[in-house]
This record gives C-alpha cells, sequence and structure tokens, in this order.
C-alpha cells in the first residue's frame, strides 16, 4: 500500500457516476473485466484535470490490484524525472521501474523533460511494453505528445502504449470547480 500511492481506498462501485455522465463508465469496465493484471496492458487516460479520471478510477484500479496480491507503484513524472536525476545507478532505477507488477505515471503533460529524461522515460515504458501493466494519466491527446517529447520519442512511446493499450479520453465538468468553490 505504502508505495501504491493510495491515500484512502475508493472502489469503483462508490463513483458517483451521474455527477459526470461523459465519463466514458463502459469503457473503464471493459479494461478492468479483461486480464490486465495477469497479462501487460496499457491504459491511458486522457482529459483535462478534475475530471475524476485520476482522483477516483485510477486509485479504483491501483487498489483492485493490491487487493489480488498486485504490487503498484504510483509516481507523478515529475517525482519520476526527479528521483532518477538524482540517482546514483539511473539504470538500476530505471530497471526497477521497468519489472513493477503495476506502474501509475501521473500528470504526464504537466512537464517538459530534457532529451536525457525523456530517454529514460521511454526506457521505462519501453522495457515494460511486453512486461507489465503501465497506467498513464494525462491532459494531452495523443497528437500531442510531441509538445513535451521530441516527435521520434513521443511516437515511440505512444506505439509501445498502443501495444495491449486502450486509450480512454474524458470529457465534461470539472468536479472541483463545481464543488469546492462553493
Amino acid at each position: 500500500m505504502r508505495t501504491s500511492g493510495i491515500k484512502r481506498i475508493k472502489c469503483l462501485h462508490e463513483s458517483d457516476w451521474t455527477f459526470n455522465p461523459k465519463i466514458p463508465r463502459d469503457k473503464i469496465f471493459e479494461f478492468i473485466n479483461t486480464d490486465w493484471l495477469r497479462k501487460p496492458s496499457n491504459l491511458v487516460l486522457i482529459g483535462p484535470a478534475c475530471l475524476g479520471r485520476q482522483a477516483h478510477r485510477h486509485l479504483s484500479l491501483r487498489h483492485d490490484a493490491i487487493i489480488k496480491g498486485y504490487q503498484t507503484i504510483f509516481i507523478t513524472l515529475f517525482d519520476l524525472v526527479a528521483k532518477l536525476s538524482r540517482a546514483n545507478n539511473t539504470f538500476s532505477l530505471i530497471e526497477y521501474y521497468s519489472k513493477v507488477p503495476i506502474l501509475c505515471i501521473d500528470e504526464l503533460g504537466y512537464l517538459i523533460p530534457t532529451k536525457e529524461q525523456a530517454d529514460w522515460i521511454f526506457q521505462i515504458i519501453s522495457k515494460r511494453a511486453e512486461l507489465a501493466t503501465s497506467i498513464i494519466t494525462t491532459n494531452l491527446i495523443p497528437s500531442n505528445w510531441g509538445k513535451i517529447f521530441d516527435s521520434v520519442t513521443a511516437s515511440a512511446i505512444l506505439d509501445r502504449q498502443s501495444l495491449n493499450g486502450k486509450f480512454i479520453t474524458f470529457e465534461g465538468r470539472s468536479y472541483r470547480s463545481t464543488y469546492c468553490d462553493l
């Protein structure tokens, strides 16, 4: 539970699906009903902040994996790059993140990595592609990933995520602006 990033347990059946009917519930359950924990699967959750894409759905997936005995690691792209930048042995850390059963990288799109950092991210995603499940949340549609990575790296990362992968786009109103501005 410590490395999963879970601070409060949330399950999908607790979701308020009526708040934002544009959240693609059917696609989320379609992914969950696959063998995503035993076979390498990739999931990219796309959409603006505050729609519940990370907070509830992402958390529920991680909780489900832990309950079923799978190690999960949740990390923002910023924190991943910071850890890799400070590492005494970057290769060892890349290998570590490459082998964890479920890796959840949050907030792709809020940091523009250097060329070296982008190469590290690519190496992790590439090594995981056929071995383990990766879940990425982003505010950028795939065609805009070239804004944070060079076009070759963006294309290669998207290619790896497409392998055994599912891209789910979220739309709708912001939960925080609706309930937190009152």
